[in-house]
C-alpha cells in the first residue's frame, strides 16, 4: 500500500458515509414541520456513529498501510516497535517463565526468575529490532465512547504523537456529550437545523483533517525513527 492509496482507501470510506448521511437528511422532507427538530436528535447520533467509525478505520488502515511497507522494528518509532511486540511481552510478563538453572532448588523466588526473564529479554532484544514489523490492527479500541482522551490512547498505542488531532479536541468531546444525552435521554430538546448544521460542520471539518493528517504522516513517512 502507498500513502496515495491510502488517502484513496479512506476517501471512499468517507464518501459511503456522507452518502449515508444525505440519505438520511433527505428524510427531513417527508417529516411535517413540528416534527423535525426531533427527527435530527436522531441525525445527531448518525453523525456521531460516523465519526467514531471513520476515526477507527483511519487508525486501523494506517495499521495496515504499516504492515504493507514491510519494515524492520529498528527503523521505526519506539512506539510503533512496541506496538508489534505485544507476544514477546506477554511472554516477558509470564510469571511462569522461570529460569531452568535455579527452578529446581529456587522455585518461587520471585526475583531471581524476575531477574531471569529481563536477561533473556535484554539478550534477545537486538534480534527482536531485526524481526518484521506486524501490528494487529485490533489494538484499536474506540470505547464506544470516543471522548478525545480515548483517542490519543489509540494514538500513543501505535506509535503516534497524542497531540496529532489537537486542533479538534473541544468539537470531538462536545458531540460525544451531546450523543450520550440524546442517547440516554437527557436531552429532551429536538435539535434546530442551525445546530445540526453547526455539528454536521464541525464532523466534517474533523473526519477531513484526520485523512489529511494521516496522509501527510504517511507521505512524509514520519513514523521512521531516521526522520524527524
Amino acid at each position: 500500500m502507498t500513502a496515495d492509496e491510502l488517502r484513496a482507501a479512506l476517501e471512499t470510506e468517507l464518501a459511503w458515509r456522507q452518502e449515508e448521511l444525505a440519505f438520511f437528511k433527505n428524510q427531513l422532507n417527508e417529516i411535517v414541520e413540528e416534527n423535525k427538530n426531533k427527527y435530527r436528535k436522531s441525525l445527531v447520533l448518525i453523525l456521531y456513529s460516523h465519526m467514531e467509525g471513520y476515526v477507527k478505520i483511519c487508525l486501523q488502515t494506517y495499521i495496515q498501510y504499516i504492515n504493507s511497507q514491510r519494515l524492520k522494528r529498528k527503523d521505526v518509532n519506539t512506539g510503533l516497535m512496541v506496538a508489534s511486540m505485544h507476544k514477546e511481552f506477554v511472554a516477558y510478563e509470564n510469571l511462569e517463565r522461570k529460569s531452568e538453572f535455579f527452578r529446581k532448588e529456587l522455585p518461587d523466588d520471585t526475583r531471581l526468575h524476575r531477574l531471569y526473564r529481563r536477561v533473556n529479554f535484554m539478550e534477545k532484544v537486538e534480534d527482536f529490532k531485526e524481526q518484521e514489523l506486524i501490528i494487529d490492527d485490533q489494538i484499536i479500541d474506540t470505547e464506544s465512547n470516543l471522548w478525545y482522551i480515548v483517542l490519543q490512547k489509540n494514538l500513543y498505542k501505535i506509535g503516534l504523537p497524542v497531540n496529532l488531532f489537537d486542533d479538534y479536541r473541544s468539537d470531538i468531546d462536545a458531540l460525544v456529550n451531546r450523543r450520550n444525552s440524546i442517547a440516554h435521554g437527557n436531552f429532551k430538546a429536538g435539535v434546530t437545523i442551525s445546530e445540526f448544521s453547526n455539528w454536521e460542520s464541525k464532523v466534517s471539518e474533523i473526519l477531513s483533517g484526520v485523512t489529511r493528517i494521516l496522509y501527510d504522516y504517511t507521505n512524509n513517512k514520519r513514523y521512521l525513527i531516521s526522520v524527524t
